[in-house]
């Protein structure tokens, strides 16, 4: 895999559409842009890890993350955890390490930030080689039936937070069951 020489960076409020094209023509579609772009003026948006992958001016990907809640199973005090969606790559920049390199500086700030765990619903193949494993076996269960389910996953940033179960409480627009089927 080639890796493109890009610039990796934080986005800016007024990037919104510019933002929303990139996930149109990643995706071919207008869920996925409106999607950001509703996530962006969500008050559960995180906008110090949405980040922007630029190449001589041009956007070619962005990450966006939005703060997310454990309500726990056993009745005490949930916590809160960060969901990462949607990742968006144009098509003539993927397979080139754009996508990674714009997943890699966001957990690393995530990190740095205190944040405590990451949770996406995604491929295991791409996610899994930051780290995320099935979030099944730690009682973390999505807003909505995932399907499939094994492309729920988490990344555990501190060490043994995901012990009590319970179901993850998400931004608005990712709360429709319809975007928790691949």
């Amino acid at each position: 895999m080639e890796v493109v020489p890009v610039l990796i960076r934080p986005t800016t409020p007024d990037e919104a559409d510019a933002i929303a094209a990139v996930h149109r023509e990643a995706f071919g579609s207008d869920i996925e842009a409106d999607l950001a772009r509703d996530l962006m003026r969500d008050d559960a948006f995180v906008g110090s890890l949405s980040f922007a992958a630029e190449e001589d001016g041009r956007l070619l990907g962005h990450v966006l993350f939005t703060r997310a809640w454990l309500n726990r199973d056993d009745g005490l005090p949930g916590f809160p955890l960060l969901l990462l969606a949607p990742l968006a790559v144009v098509p003539e920049a993927q397979r080139q390490g754009v996508g990674t390199t714009l997943v890699e500086a966001a957990i690393a700030l995530a990190r740095e930030s205190g944040e405590v765990g990451i949770l996406v619903f995604g491929d295991p193949k791409l996610y899994g080689r930051f780290g995320f494993v099935q979030a099944g076996p730690s009682g973390v269960r999505p807003p909505h039936a995932a399907e499939p389910m094994w492309g729920w996953l988490v990344l555990e940033l501190a060490p043994d937070i995901l012990g009590p179960a319970g179901t993850l409480a998400v931004a608005q627009p990712l709360d429709a069951p319809a975007l928790w089927v691949a």
